[in-house]
């Protein structure tokens, strides 16, 4: 069914999608772009779709989510007012140090306003996603990607940010929300890759995807950007995604030895025009130092997740199920980050959302991007990038979920064919 007005309202909302560090009201929190486009569609649909059968699934679909949430929240703050325990805020990082209150924290509030964008996304794209949104999906990673490059690009060439768009603060305004961080590659000093974003890792994560998604679309342009500014960003989110997609594709990456022997030829050369020193320097400061806990990043990431575990660790019963509450505590990693808040439960019942589409998706090409796709986000939110308001993540999700749908509407048709075809040979 042709929703012309919908896809049109989506066409927009692609191109700025995956931008966090420009708020459209400065002085207010959570005025992106495509923060604003997911809430508005919370109350637009009913006008932007002409078909009654799709509000409908929207609606089923954003209700049911925020359902469980709110059951979530509401499971949590009652296991708490059971507990009777007192919050004590240095034991664990949390979202707002400066609210003492036990129950019903004003984190809870900021955090799942935040995650409802997401949701919003999620339903949207679940219910309306066709492809005629694939070109400008693209177009809103690639807005991110050349952005990036031109950053690059300014600082080699002057030694001072470019970033003249990011105006996203946090805090009482002196924390900025998008982050230059620096690279020390041989004799040179460079700005890694962040772009509109928070920070390299942010990047990382919100553009890999896009990356995927632009391989399956045999956009080789893209693809090359996309890859350049992924390397350049030097984010070891994205050299644990690498190996994470390797991993889970090789398969059909063996089917293909060609194509590997020359990626093995190109990476020969890269070592040999680039050089070992510069490459050893590169790994040991990015990579190995962070997975070993030997650089301040990994040490501290390392310690925080600990701090975490041992905090959900002291928890009464029935808070290690149900959390202390959505939003309150933020940690390095996803998994130690929705333990404490959302308990077992909680993080068990997130982890289905991911992982249902891995075993219910087919094996047709696209399926398999989708499932590497969702992999790649998953650990990556695990391991390293605590992140559920970056709508890429639900942008992709949505889409897996999408063909799932599609693919079981195509399935009936065809079984109701045969058994047409049946009763008439009968």
């Amino acid at each position: 069914m042709n929703d012309s007005v919908i896809d049109k309202y989506f066409y927009i909302w692609a191109l700025v999608l995956p931008i966090t560090s420009f708020l459209i009201i400065p002085s207010i929190q959570g005025t992106t772009g495509g923060f604003l486009f997911a809430l508005f569609s919370i109350f637009s649909v009913p006008f932007l779709s002409k078909y009654k059968v799709n509000i409908i699934r929207y609606y089923y679909t954003f209700l049911t989510a925020l359902s469980i949430i709110v059951m979530s929240i509401l499971l949590s703050q009652l296991s708490l007012s059971f507990s009777v325990i007192n919050i004590d805020i240095t034991k664990a990082v949390f979202v707002n140090p400066f609210d003492h209150k036990v129950l019903f924290r004003s984190s809870i509030f900021t955090q799942t306003l935040y995650l409802l964008a997401g949701i919003a996304t999620f339903s949207f794209v679940r219910v309306f996603y066709n492809k005629s949104w694939d070109k400008y999906i693209l177009a809103g990673g690639m807005i991110l990607a050349v952005y990036g490059l031109y950053e690059f690009a300014f600082f080699l060439l002057t030694g001072k940010s470019g970033d003249f768009i990011s105006n996203r603060t946090f805090g009482d305004g002196t924390y900025a929300g998008s982050v230059v961080q620096l690279i020390q590659l041989g004799p040179f000093t460079l700005e890694r890759i962040k772009s509109l974003t928070g920070e390299p890792s942010m990047y990382s994560f919100s553009i890999f995807p896009f990356l995927l998604f632009a391989v399956y679309l045999k956009k080789k342009l893209v693809s090359s950007v996309l890859l350049l500014s992924l390397i350049l960003s030097s984010s070891t989110t994205f050299f644990i995604g690498i190996i994470l997609v390797l991993f889970f594709s090789l398969k059909y990456i063996l089917k293909s030895f060609f194509r590997v022997y020359l990626v093995l030829w190109v990476i020969i050369i890269f070592y040999l025009f680039v050089g070992p020193t510069a490459i050893s320097s590169f790994f040991d400061n990015f990579i190995w130092d962070k997975l070993t806990m030997q650089n301040r990043s990994g040490s501290e990431r390392y310690l925080t997740f600990l701090q975490h575990i041992n905090f959900y660790d002291n928890l009464p019963f029935l808070n290690k199920l149900f959390g202390i509450g959505f939003g309150n505590v933020r940690s390095t990693d996803m998994f130690s980050t929705l333990l404490v808040n959302t308990g077992i439960v909680g993080f068990v019942m997130f982890s289905i959302v991911f992982l249902y589409p891995i075993f219910k998706l087919g094996k047709d090409k696209f399926a398999i991007i989708l499932k590497l796709s969702i992999i790649e986000t998953y650990f990556s939110m695990m391991i390293a990038v605590p992140e559920f308001s970056y709508l890429p993540t639900w942008l992709f999700l949505g889409i897996a979920y999408n063909k799932i749908y599609v693919d079981r509407k195509e399935k009936v048709a065809s079984f109701k064919k045969i058994a047409e075809l049946t009763l008439k040979l009968i």
